[in-house]
């Protein structure tokens, strides 16, 4: 794993992502069968939620995108454009089904939560972050727009941190405060915090986001279905429940000592309960395939 990114609530694909996650969790709250596709665009003032939804359940879908934009302390005024269309009944008793998947996870015995130290680490750093975003006056200046990144150079951990910040608070000042922070939490390793100067004009009043946009650069840094290739979908998308059930397996694999990391990768045909293919190694490529029940990815 090359590195680690983790992404504070104000950043523009990060809103965009919890939009879409909050507007699924509401649908299936009220209807639990519901089958739901929906994408989330925003920025420059405006949000577009678009898809097709399949549900029983009628809410303001508006109320909930103002209601995620304030709880992730975007600041500028945003305007939601709703467009979710009715799914065709035929198409919503088999969505996902029809669409075939392929997930990969990932788990490793390098920390307690089976997770690389990397995003360990690059998590840790984001907690530290918004904890005093939330809950510290004094540190006002801090957006919500901000991005952690942990890469593993040699031996070394280096942590790169981008964070928006106010006008009214000094670059030199920023770094300061951020780099005690984080020395007094007992992070490691070199740290280096907004190398390309002052992030003044962040957020969504700046920029563009879009819900699961993963870049190729996301995509080389984790193999962990925390990413947001099933968001916007049913909790049962195989997109979902196939990388949760695949990092399942990953972590009970490395619980039983079959290796120092495990990457499991299974894929579905569309119309198939069972997996087309089954991959599953360790860090010396040793084939685990035959000590994993198949019938357990049905």
């Amino acid at each position: 794993m090359p590195f680690a990114r983790v992404r504070g609530p104000g950043h523009p694909d990060q809103v965009c992502d919890l939009v879409a996650a909050a507007i699924v969790e509401e649908y299936t709250r009220r209807d639990p069968t519901s089958r739901l596709h929906v994408r989330v665009m925003g920025g420059h003032g405006a949000m577009f939620v678009t898809g097709e939804v399949a549900s029983t359940a009628d809410f303001d879908v508006s109320s909930i995108v103002r209601r995620v934009i304030g709880t992730s302390g975007v600041q500028a005024e945003i305007e939601p454009f709703i467009a979710l269309e009715p799914m065709a009944p035929g198409w919503a008793a088999e969505y996902g089904a029809r669409e075939g998947a392929g997930v990969v996870s990932y788990a490793t015995n390098e920390t307690v939560e089976r997770l690389p130290r990397q995003m360990v680490q690059a998590r840790n750093v984001a907690r530290l972050l918004e904890r005093k975003r939330l809950e510290d006056e004094d540190w006002f200046w801090l957006d919500p727009d901000y991005e952690v990144t942990v890469e593993r150079i040699s031996e070394k951990y280096v942590t790169l941190i981008r964070v928006g910040h106010a006008e009214a608070k000094p670059l030199p000042e920023v770094r300061s405060l951020i780099q005690q922070l984080l020395n007094s939490n007992s992070i490691s390793g070199p740290i280096r915090i907004n190398p390309a100067g002052e992030e003044t004009r962040v957020g969504l009043a700046y920029r563009v986001g879009s819900s699961g946009r993963r870049t190729s650069a996301d995509e080389m840094s984790s193999l962990l279905p925390i990413s947001a290739s099933g968001l916007g979908l049913h909790a049962t998308h195989p997109l979902n429940a196939g990388a949760w059930l695949a990092r399942a397996v990953a972590k009970e694999c490395v619980g039983r000592e079959l290796g120092q990391a495990i990457q499991v990768s299974v894929s579905w045909l569309p119309l198939e309960s069972r997996p087309h293919q089954i991959r599953i190694h360790n860090e010396r490529g040793d084939d685990l395939n035959q000590t994993i029940d198949h019938e357990r990815f049905d």
